[in-house]
């Protein structure tokens, strides 16, 4: 009973993961031609790779601050390690740090092609 119930959470993950993937995949296409033509992207766009930091549009000056000491500075690398979609988060190294940025943040953040 327990290895059937292991196999059809097995079943059910990777359907579902499979439909995450093909409904994501258009954010990433949009991202890489945003690379090619304008040079630079939203974070929030973002699949896994590197990529350099280029500047954070804040409102609020508490938050470009805090982005600056956790490392993003203009120029540095940062790796894009997972981007979960529009609601949830994404996962970035910076400087050897791993950070996990709600999406409204990384919305506003741009990128260079690494």
């Amino acid at each position: 009973m327990m290895e059937y119930l292991k196999k059809a959470i097995k079943r059910g993950y990777e359907y579902w993961h499979k439909r995450w993937i093909k409904a994501h995949f258009q954010n990433y296409k949009a991202f890489d031609s945003c690379l090619k033509y304008n040079g630079m992207a939203k974070l929030s766009d973002a699949g896994p790779g590197v990529y350099r930091f280029v500047i954070a549009y804040c409102d609020d000056n508490k938050l470009g601050h805090r982005l600056l000491e956790m490392g993003f500075v203009p120029g540095e690398y940062l790796t894009v390690i997972e981007n979960t979609g529009l609601k949830g988060s994404v996962m970035v190294k910076v400087k050897g740090s791993k950070i996990a940025l709600s999406n409204k943040i990384a919305d506003k953040i741009l990128l260079k092609g690494g």
